[in-house]
């Protein structure tokens, strides 16, 4: 196996998802990372997703957190 010293992506953005309860914020979340949309339960806490993005010739890496009734 070889290894790359290329970074698999060039830039990290880290997001934080705050709002009011019930707003929808899980349900963006997983429709934005994964093409899918559904009624979720309460978040308790945060959930945390992973998305990768192309922009121009650019590989951005979204670390986003979803908060919750905290």
């Amino acid at each position: 196996m070889e290894s790359s010293n290329q970074a698999e992506f060039d830039y990290l953005f880290k997001l934080l998802m705050i709002g009011d309860s019930g707003v929808g914020k899980s349900s963006l979340l997983l429709s934005f990372t994964s093409d899918s949309f559904e009624e979720l339960s309460p978040t308790i806490g945060v959930d945390f997703k992973v998305k990768y993005v192309n922009a121009g010739d650019k590989k951005l890496k979204l670390a986003i957190w979803d908060t919750g009734n905290i």
